[in-house]
C-alpha cells in the first residue's frame, strides 16, 4: 500500500508537539480511538521503545505491539511488531518549526490483513490521517495558549 501523508500547521512550538507525540500513554486523554496505551520497554536514555495500543477505529476493535525509533530531531516512527489488522503498519509523526508556528506531517503506511480494495483503505487512512492530525494540532494548541 502506498504512503499516506497529512501535513497541518499548528500554532505550537515543534518541542511541544513532540512532547505530546512522546507521551505515548497520554494519548486516550486527545484521542478517542486510543482505548489504552502502555510502554512495554524503554531504551536506556528512558524513551519508550515498545508500546502496546488498544484502540477502536471506525467500529473495529484491535490491539498492537508498536515499536518506537527516534530517526532523527523532531521525529518519532512507530512500526507494528505484532497486531490485529495490519500485517504492516509504520506511522512517522515529523515537526519542524517555523517561527511561532511549525509544520506537523504525518506519514502512514499498512498493509492489511484481509483482501480490501485498495482506494478503500486509502480512504481509511485519509480519515485516520485526518482524525489523528487534527486531534494533535488541537491539543498542540490547546496547551500552547495555556501557557
Amino acid at each position: 500500500m502506498p504512503l499516506v501523508s497529512k501535513t497541518v500547521e499548528v500554532a505550537a512550538e515543534a518541542d511541544s508537539i513532540m512532547a505530546i507525540v512522546a507521551d505515548f500513554e497520554s494519548y486516550p486523554q486527545w484521542n478517542d480511538e486510543i482505548k489504552g496505551c502502555w510502554v512495554l520497554a524503554r531504551y536506556d536514555d528512558g524513551r519508550p521503545s515498545q508500546l502496546r495500543l488498544d484502540v477502536v477505529v471506525q467500529g473495529q476493535a484491535g490491539t498492537f505491539i508498536t515499536a518506537v525509533y527516534y530517526p532523527g530531531e523532531n521525529q518519532i516512527h512507530t512500526v507494528l511488531q505484532q497486531g490485529d489488522h495490519f500485517d504492516k503498519q509504520e506511522q512517522k509523526f515529523s515537526v519542524v518549526a517555523m517561527g511561532p508556528t511549525s509544520l506537523l506531517t504525518v506519514d502512514l503506511e499498512v498493509e492489511t490483513k484481509l483482501p480490501i480494495p485498495k482506494p478503500m483503505v486509502r480512504n481509511v487512512i485519509s480519515d485516520t490521517l485526518d482524525y489523528l492530525a487534527g486531534n494533535l494540532k488541537a491539543r498542540a494548541e490547546q496547551i500552547a495558549t495555556a501557557d
